[in-house]
């Protein structure tokens, strides 16, 4: 998987970067055909933002998390996104025709 890691208005250090890859490689278990990763942290004012853009099954899957600081706002994306995956899987697994 292709992970590609964009900070605005802040700059992440290689420690934060070394973690979202490690998250965002756990999420190859639900699928293998998880094809591009892009993460955007922003950090504007008080409000941290981490938006995650995946390209899984030939579908684009979107999350999004605000909170204080870049690790909860991360976390909350990461488990969007995980929900998001597992939901996406089981409909290809259950669309078959009879």
């Amino acid at each position: 998987m292709e992970i590609r890691i964009t900070s605005r208005h802040t700059k992440a250090s290689q420690s934060l970067q070394d973690a979202i890859t490690a998250d965002l490689n756990k999420l190859e278990k639900y699928s293998e055909k998880i094809g591009s990763c892009h993460v955007i942290i922003d950090s504007e004012n008080l409000d941290q933002t981490v938006e995650i853009t995946m390209h899984a099954f030939d579908h684009e899957i979107v999350a999004t998390g605000k909170a204080e600081n870049i690790g909860k706002a991360f976390d909350l994306a990461l488990e969007k996104i995980q929900r998001q995956l597992i939901k996406l899987n089981e409909k290809i697994k259950d669309h078959k025709h009879p």
